[in-house]
């Protein structure tokens, strides 16, 4: 009776666990969702898909506003096909141009217009209406969020289901733990600052990759700080 009774308590925990796993997986699909069909009825009325906005934004983030073909369709996570024919249809918009480069005619990469800069909207790329949302959570919960938002990342990243995002955590520049400091215990080599889990970025302009093993050294060193702060 008493082996019965835990064999169910065990169970009515796995159901729990994977209870919320579900709700999880379920919540963050119908943000994906919400998201991508408020962009179709805005980008829609404007002339411009989500991907043909994805690659606009994916550019101006870039250094120089360039990039070629093979870049955007391994950073967005679709076939070269598909990222072709955005990028032409974008072209014939005006709103990138493609070109040769000097060293080798057969590269071509793809640059955004000063037109193809404006449609790209706001230069931070957020969605104001989710940043409002989240903007409402008190600041722990935004911090905590940001840090599990970086797990998922990473780990749908490790699995090749999402392109590499420029994260502080994948970034030969990030130094985590480096400081006393509980609000700011990190440190960013490429501007020799300290910073927190606040500032902590997942797409950073000024990305650089990290090895595989400093990558992985830098997470166990990220993961182990937050379990010791709790």
């Amino acid at each position: 009776m008493v082996e019965l009774k835990m064999i169910n308590q065990v169970n009515r925990q796995a159901g729990t666990i994977g209870s919320t796993v579900a709700q999880l997986a379920t919540g963050f699909e119908k943000i994906g969702l919400a998201l991508k069909s408020r962009s179709w009825r805005r980008e829609g009325r404007a002339g411009l898909g989500p991907l043909q906005r994805q690659v606009l934004i994916l550019l101006r983030s870039k250094s120089g506003q360039t990039a070629q073909v093979s870049e955007i369709a391994g950073e967005l996570v679709v076939r070269l096909p598909t990222a072709s024919e955005a990028v032409a249809t974008l072209e014939r918009k005006h709103l990138v141009r493609r070109k040769r480069t000097n060293r080798d005619g057969r590269i071509v990469t793809v640059e955004l217009t000063v037109r193809g800069r404006k449609a790209a909207g706001p230069s931070d790329g957020r969605s104001d209406h989710l940043a409002g949302a989240i903007d409402e959570l008190p600041r722990d919960e935004q911090q905590a969020l940001l840090r599990t938002m970086l797990k998922v990342i990473r780990l749908l990243q490790e699995r090749g289901e999402i392109s590499v995002a420029r994260m502080c955590i994948s970034c030969q520049y990030f130094r985590p733990a480096q400081h006393k400091d509980r609000d700011r215990p990190h440190h960013c080599a490429f501007v020799d600052a300290p910073f927190g889990d606040g500032a902590l970025r997942i797409d950073c302009p000024d990305y650089g990759p990290a090895s595989v093993s400093q990558a992985r050294e830098a997470w166990a060193a990220f993961s182990e700080s937050r379990a010791a702060n709790g």
